[in-house]
């Protein structure tokens, strides 16, 4: 593209200085928006960009990229993040097509073509604190929320987006003019859990994503279109009301089991508030707050007298603040009054004048879509109009609604000069409006807004008396102002609900249905009748399934027991944890591991404080609400003032640190109160379990006569002596049934959904092990079926998913019924599960499922590949106990593939490590495809002593489909050799079939036929073996069991 000259409009080269015809300097282009601007400008005219030198290339390390003001921020909590769990929304970005713009450019020129993209794209991220934590060459990837906690992540992810469009944009209009080439670039946004493992002094941290979070918004970035944004529920769910959007409707995403619905971002709602945006879903019923009413009530008929009046609404988040002024400003109390509203927003610190610019626009009607000489005939039209004296403010005015002011006196003003121009303008408006009308001020979220809005609102209030003003603002605790020592302040201080108001507010928001009295009693009693908290507790379990119906007329239709914390309400009380200085925050979470109620002598023993630091810190942490003093004597206890902000706390905790945690809290009892023991069991038993300490979680349950309260089941299950997980693993099975039926009816009882799909799943695990296929199969397959949705990657307290473990149990006995393909079909539904978790150990134990599978289909290839994966997996995941489980199916697919040397060592070493385990459920498969292995190689002493050891623990432990794998290992031992028992193996394969036959074991029962049929055969009874021989052909081709076709067809033929 040329470059026209504005002296004599000659057209001279792109990269000319000066004009080639009359010598004059060009126009400065905007390597934003293009705009011509005059010689030796540093900023455009026309939209404000910085027009100096270019900037030097874009670094990929964080200290090049993470602005001064956000790196000492995140390096001064560094303690508290060197391993966190954080709510976030993650966006990443790339630029489309960026292989086609670089081609054939030499690589500084594509690197100066690819810097300011990458630029735009940082400096969108940080305007609005967020953290750039890859820089992946024509892209970037950037969390909000983490390091540092943001309560708004996801609306702030949605604002930087649109900027970061609008920025690439502009430059991208000025590449496609000066090079030919487009400039597009595409976001993904998705919210949900990641781990921050790491945070080094570099600001180099490693993120990795818990669930399908990171995951996701890769693929919303992979599947946006060039110059749009997407997004996912979870992060729509988070901004709904504050963004525009437009559902692109379900899409297939890989790794998940069902389409997911996407969304395409494509703006923000314009002048919204929280309240608005709540009563766009519809507001609840207003309980509780006449007394509070009624005193605003009174200062307006004190201000509208002319005494002018400030009054400040005090209150943790969600109290109802907003709500108080929306129903003060809609009611007939205002009327006659000129209402102007603003908030503001926790990101608007860096903007200056926020609110006050809110308040302007609302004022002269200015709107977003209106343009700069629109906006500026609003602001003449309406400032004149009200008084002809007030010509002087329209400059400063101008000046805040960032249109160009045409007034030499303003140009020649400095920066602070006109900072108090403008505020003066400001006040100077509204006080004389007053004149006309009395005039409400709502300013919300004060303990967000900036330093200029703060100056105007306390140079304003000192005009207040003399004027027929209220000026109504609302902010959190920890906020400060000078108002206090004025005559015309007020503070009303909103308090959560008592319980009895709370109460009113839920039947509200529930309906009276009478089923659902406990869930009134846990909500109350977990949000200690916080209104906001309310009704996101209530939404979130009507969105999650477990309420039914309507707002008003709900019903329960799912377990209460595991209620998550909704994701609104854990962002506002992580960002208020975050808050907190280093020490103090992890000393909170230390005392969230020890208990709601947390006993002093227990927290010193486990905070690893001096005595005074501990008490001085407990003091700020009750100064700032998150705790208070609940006993002095004998012993000193505090309480978390919110469950719900001890969930979060102990929820920020990484799992090998609260395991650590924990494990020293039953040190501490012990050695606190060795002579009260019994008074503190069931603490004990909680800490044990919890930190893994084996041996004295054991002894602690082994104390018990009996079950007496929820808080003593679910965690419980899997290691106590009479569990249905160790009794399985024992190879007590029959035992193990019996305690999983008690635990499904304990849970039952108690309405605990996480105990009822473990003990289910153990359940499952057991009948199988006693050949129970079919029942064990039912079992795991309505366990699976519960298990969709989030509850998908709930572990329920397990190690792994019981979402994946159902799967790969359900495969398995499948696969012993010959049904391969619903077999098949469950195991690749399980890998998905396994993989949107991102679950190293769950993958690994689908991957057993489905090898096993494999291995009885006699299919060794598959089987290789995915046990082998599934060994990386267990190694990587650090679970040695799952290894006997992966290496006893992959040493028989060598088996299978004729590989009996590589075999053999793989099932040795199962077998050994099962035997050091303690492990004997299904123990007698390892022995007898060890057995097999050693009998290929041609081992035959080796070879029977395993199948006899097969038989013996198959036996004992009443495993009768293993004592079919024994028995026929055994007669294909008898039927080999150089001497052959024929009678031997015709009573094994017998033995072997009529258990196979019983059990309905199609596979094993064909092998069966297969190898008697060919025993008959060679001992000259071809009337004898061609029904079998037949019978096992058809099997096994309609099941294509594909190691034995050949034989089977050479057999039949």
């Amino acid at each position: 593209m040329m470059s026209c000259c504005s002296q004599c409009r000659h057209d001279n080269p792109p990269a000319a200085k000066f004009c080639a015809n009359c010598g004059a300097k060009l126009d400065v282009p905007c390597p934003a928006c293009g705009h011509g601007n005059a010689p030796g400008a540093r900023f455009c005219t026309e939209c404000g960009e910085a027009l100096g030198p270019a900037a030097p290339p874009a670094r990929a390390a964080p200290e090049a990229y993470t602005p001064r003001h956000l790196a000492e921020r995140i390096l001064s909590s560094r303690a508290a993040l060197e391993g966190e769990r954080k709510h976030v929304t993650v966006l990443l970005a790339d630029l489309k097509g960026s292989m086609e713009l670089l081609a054939d450019r030499d690589p500084e020129e594509a690197r100066r073509l690819l810097d300011p993209v990458l630029e735009h794209m940082m400096e969108a991220v940080h305007h609005y604190e967020g953290t750039v934590n890859q820089v992946m060459g024509d892209g970037i990837m950037a969390l909000f929320g983490a390091p540092l906690s943001h309560e708004d992540h996801a609306l702030r992810a949605c604002h930087a987006a649109l900027r970061m469009q609008a920025r690439v944009g502009r430059y991208g209009d000025l590449v496609q003019r000066t090079q030919g080439v487009p400039v597009q670039i595409r976001i993904g946004l998705n919210s949900g859990e990641v781990v921050v493992r790491s945070i080094g002094s570099d600001l180099h941290m490693d993120y990795s994503a818990v669930g399908q979070t990171t995951h996701l918004a890769a693929r919303m970035e992979q599947m946006a279109k060039p110059g749009c944004t997407m997004l996912t529920p979870a992060t729509l769910r988070l901004v709904e009301g504050w963004v525009t959007v437009k559902s692109l409707g379900p899409v297939p995403i890989k790794g998940l089991t069902e389409p997911l619905e996407v969304f395409e971002l494509l703006g923000t709602t314009a002048g919204q508030t929280r309240l608005r945006v709540a009563a766009g879903r519809g507001l609840t019923r207003f309980v509780g707050r006449d007394v509070e009413l009624e005193q605003l009530r009174v200062l307006v008929e004190r201000a509208r007298a002319g005494h002018g009046q400030v009054v400040a609404l005090v209150g943790e988040p969600g109290v109802g603040k907003s709500r108080l002024i929306w129903e003060l400003v809609r009611s007939h109390r205002t009327d006659g009054w000129l209402v102007l509203q603003a908030s503001a927003v926790a990101y608007g610190k860096a903007s200056p004048f926020l609110p006050v610019v809110e308040i302007l626009k609302a004022y002269l009607g200015v709107e977003d879509r209106d343009d700069v000489r629109r906006a500026r005939e609003k602001l003449i039209g309406k400032v004149l109009t009200l008084d002809e004296s007030l010509r002087p403010a329209i400059a400063g005015l101008q000046h805040l609604l960032d249109g160009p002011v045409e007034d030499a006196a303003w140009q020649g003003l400095g920066v602070d000069q006109r900072r108090r121009r403008a505020l003066d303008a400001v006040k100077r408006v509204l006080l004389r409006e007053s004149r006309a009308q009395p005039l409400l001020l709502v300013v919300e979220d004060l303990h967000w807004a900036d330093t200029d809005s703060q100056a105007l609102l306390a140079n304003l209030v000192e005009s207040l008396p003399s004027h027929p003003i209220l000026l109504v603002v609302n902010y959190r605790p920890d906020y400060r102002h000078e108002w206090g020592s004025k005559t015309y302040y007020s503070q009303i201080r909103l308090d959560p609900l008592p319980p009895e108001t709370a109460e009113a507010l839920l039947e509200a928001l529930l309906g009276a249905d009478a089923g659902l009295g406990p869930l009134r009693s846990l909500l109350i009693d977990r949000t200690q009748g916080n209104p906001f908290f309310l009704e996101e507790s209530v939404r979130a379990l009507a969105e999650s399934g477990v309420l039914g119906g309507q707002r008003g007329a709900y019903r329960l239709t799912g377990s209460i027991q595991n209620i998550q914390v909704p994701p609104t309400v854990q962002a506002i009380l992580a960002a208020r944890i975050d808050h907190l200085g280093p020490s103090d925050k992890a000393l909170l979470q230390s005392a969230s591991v020890v208990g709601t109620d947390v006993p002093l002598a227990v927290l010193e023993a486990v905070a690893d404080l001096p005595e005074s630091d501990l008490l001085r810190g407990l003091e700020r942490l009750q100064s700032a609400e998150f705790l208070y003093e609940t006993r002095l004597a004998p012993d000193t206890e505090y309480t978390f003032k919110h469950a719900l902000t001890h969930e979060v706390a102990y929820g920020s905790l990484l799992h090998d640190r609260r395991r650590g945690l924990h494990a020293r809290v039953v040190d501490a009892i012990e050695r606190l109160y060795p002579d009260a023991l019994a008074e503190h069991r069931d603490r004990l038993l909680h800490h044990a379990f919890r930190g893994e300490v084996w041996d004295r979680a054991v002894t602690y349950l082994r104390d018990t006569s009996e079950i007496t309260s929820e808080a003593e089941i679910g965690e419980m299950m899997g290691i106590g002596p009479e569990s249905p997980g160790y009794l399985w693993w024992t190879g007590e099975h029959h035992r193990a049934i019996k305690a999983a039926e008690r635990d499904i009816a304990v849970a039952a009882s108690f309405g605990n959904f996480a105990m009822r799909i473990v003990s289910s799943c153990r359940l499952g695990y057991a009948r199988h092990a006693l050949g129970e296929y079919a029942r064990a199969a039912d079992v795991l397959r309505q366990t699976a079926a519960s298990l969709q949705g989030d509850l998908a990657h709930e572990r329920f307290g397990m190690a792994g998913l019981p979402a994946v473990f159902s799967r790969s149990y359900l495969a398995w006995c499948l696969a012993e019924r010959g049904e391969f393909d619903e077999g098949v079909a469950a195991g690749e539904q399980g890998v998905r599960i396994a993989e949107s978790a991102d679950h190293l150990y769950s993958r690994a134990h689908i991957a057993f499922g489905l090898g096993t599978l494999s291995v009885i289909r006699g299919v060794p290839e598959e089987a290789i590949a995915v046990l082998e994966r599934g060994l990386v997996g267990a190694r990587m995941a650090n679970v040695p106990f799952l290894f006997p489980f992966l290496l006893a199916p992959l040493g028989a697919a060598y088996t299978l593939a004729g590989a009996p040397d590589r075999a053999v060592p793989l099932l040795e070493q199962a077998v050994e490590q099962a035997a050091a385990m303690k492990l004997r459920a299904n123990h007698a498969l390892r022995l007898a495809w060890l057995a097999r292995a050693c009998l290929l190689q041609g081992r035959r002493g080796p070879a029977a002593d395993h199948a006899r050891h097969a038989l013996d623990v198959a036996t004992e432990c009443s495993e009768r489909g293993q004592q079919a794998y024994a028995h026929l290992v055994l007669a294909e031992l008898a039927a080999s050799g150089d001497a052959p028992d024929t009678s031997a193996a015709e009573a094994a394969y017998g033995q072997a079939l009529e258990l196979a036959a019983a059990l309905e074991m199609r596979p094993l029962a064909a092998l069966c036929r297969l190898g008697l049929g060919a025993l008959h055969a060679r001992a000259g009874h071809p009337d004898r073996a061609r029904p079998l021989l037949d019978d096992a052909a058809r099997t096994i081709e309609a099941l294509g069991m594909r190691s034995w076709l050949a034989e089977a067809r050479r057999a039949s033929g």
